[in-house]
């Protein structure tokens, strides 16, 4: 029995007790208290170290004031002022914006990217700086899609599948993560890359996923779920405060039957979940003492990194990073949060506020891992739960679809901008589909987390279990990448076996 089945068959999740288990889960890797299917990778890791570093940009960042057109478009129209009519007073004057250096931005899937120059807001001159340094590539466009729907003619009939709550925040945060869109209960994309690659690390008893932004979807997988730390990382402050108030056996059964849990599922689920839960504590008690004796080793670090949440998380993931042979790993995925971006009113304040906040924590991060000398073995990206409304609500934009990201990283190439940027011109954009400027993406998630997981070691074989719907986006071929925007160069995909067709999820 899987943990899902689990959830169902025992009728916890209608009883609100799903708190009380994901706490359970979030104590570290809870590797074998819940069955896990066969995978067809045979877990070989090289022995270069790479990470992965997802920062969630909670609640749908307004990211077509980060990144904003400024050149003429394939038509010879001013794209500036197609942006500047349509945004109204949300948009940044042509003079502040921080010009991108011959950014090349060619078609994808056949939809052109429209614009010939670009900048970005003038707060972000950190994400300016990598960007024409080549170490910052922009994804224009993306967001979650079941299947490629080319225009709005297709998304009005019905002739393509459609996301669940493509407007709501909590399924659109959850299907960021999962790139499962089609389905509210699906396994995390870095979770289901740790069920394949976890044991190639020397050291099991640390879970290669690591959360600063506490229990999070996007690192839960089958057998495998985040190790959550706080940003205080030091030798005598590490993950203790992951655990519950009622640390022993005898607290969690008070627990359970005050929740009256056990009139429902029984002594036997309570006895499995005492049981769990005193693996787990020990578990998480031995990590503590790993992680406590790898951090006596951190080098000093001279990159000085902003005393911002954000800047606080990276400059933690950073210590953990320098000290990765000591805890025995060879592939971490780091997730963060940086929240607030749900701005109906005070848009051009809160973006103001906010993004020298992403800009400087970020670059600061890769900063660091140049200093580390690990540059190119570390990926950072941003993900939100959508884009906003390029048309204004006179106070700010409200939720729409697809949006722009960044990937950052030694490996990246950067200097481009990847996808199809829409046209501003509502009128003149098959991608849209409301009178107030909301888009269908044009690149996919899948695609975005597809060509990551191949650079990061994901056999091809097993991209199908990592992203159910990748068939309906991309099929491996030897040199053929979904997006194009890593460099594999001394990256070893291994091909033993034939890749399996993908299968709807």
């Amino acid at each position: 029995m899987n943990r899902r089945d689990f959830l169902k068959q025992s009728g916890c999740a209608a009883m609100g007790t799903t708190t009380l288990l994901s706490t359970l889960t979030s104590l570290g890797a809870v590797n074998g208290a819940m069955s896990h299917k066969n995978l067809s990778s045979k877990p070989s890791v090289s022995e270069d170290y790479k990470a992965l570093v997802c920062v969630l940009l909670a609640g749908g960042i307004d990211s077509y004031n980060v990144l904003i057109p400024r050149g003429t478009t394939v038509g010879g129209d001013n794209g500036y002022n197609e942006y500047a009519s349509t945004r109204s007073d949300l948009a940044i004057t042509n003079a502040s914006l921080l010009a991108l250096n011959n950014p090349q931005c060619t078609s994808f899937r056949g939809l052109p990217c429209n614009y010939g120059a670009f900048g970005i807001h003038p707060a972000m001159t950190g994400m300016r700086d990598l960007f024409n340094a080549g170490k910052l590539a922009f994804m224009a466009n993306i967001g979650t899609l079941v299947e490629p729907i080319m225009n709005a003619t297709e998304f009005e009939n019905g002739l393509k599948k459609i996301p669940e709550g493509i407007y709501s925040h909590s399924d659109q945060i959850m299907q960021w993560q999962t790139s499962v869109p089609q389905s509210r209960n699906a396994l995390g994309v870095g979770g289901r890359i740790a069920d394949l690659l976890n044991a190639g690390n020397v050291n099991n008893q640390i879970s290669m996923n690591i959360s600063l932004g506490g229990k999070n979807i996007f690192q839960t997988g089958e057998n495998i779920s985040e190790y959550s730390i706080s940003n205080n990382v030091n030798p005598n402050n590490v993950g203790l405060d992951i655990l519950p108030s009622w640390w022993s056996d005898s607290g969690l059964i008070n627990d359970i039957r005050n929740s009256a849990i056990d009139s429902l599922v029984g002594q036997t689920y309570a006895n499995l979940l005492q049981e769990t839960y005193a693996g787990t504590a020990r578990s998480a008690m031995a990590s503590f003492e790993i992680f406590k004796e790898a951090l006596k080793r951190v080098p000093s670090i001279a990159t000085q990194f902003p005393n911002t949440s954000l800047g606080n998380d990276l400059a933690a993931i950073a210590k953990v990073i320098s000290v990765r042979a000591n805890l025995g790993a060879k592939r971490q995925i780091f997730f963060v949060t940086y929240g607030g971006w749900d701005m109906h009113d005070g848009l051009a304040n809160g973006l103001n506020q906010r993004l020298p906040v992403v800009s400087d924590a970020l670059k600061a991060f890769y900063d660091a891992t140049v200093e580390l000398g690990i540059a190119e073995n570390v990926t950072a990206f941003t993900i939100s739960d959508f884009a906003r409304t390029v048309t204004s609500n006179g106070l700010g934009s409200d939720h729409a679809w697809g949006g722009n990201s960044m990937v950052i990283g030694g490996s990246v190439k950067g200097g481009k901008i990847y996808g199809a940027f829409p046209k501003m011109d509502l009128n003149a954009s098959p991608q849209n589909i409301s009178f107030r400027g909301n888009f269908i993406p044009a690149v996919s998630t899948d695609e975005l987390y597809a060509e990551m997981a191949l650079w990061y070691g994901v056999s091809p074989t097993d991209l199908c279990y990592v992203l159910p719907n990748l068939g309906n986006f991309y099929s491996y071929t030897p040199g053929n990448y979904p997006i194009g925007f890593m460099n594999f160069n001394g990256t070893t995909i291994s091909t033993e076996d034939k890749p399996q067709s993908c299968l709807v999820y």
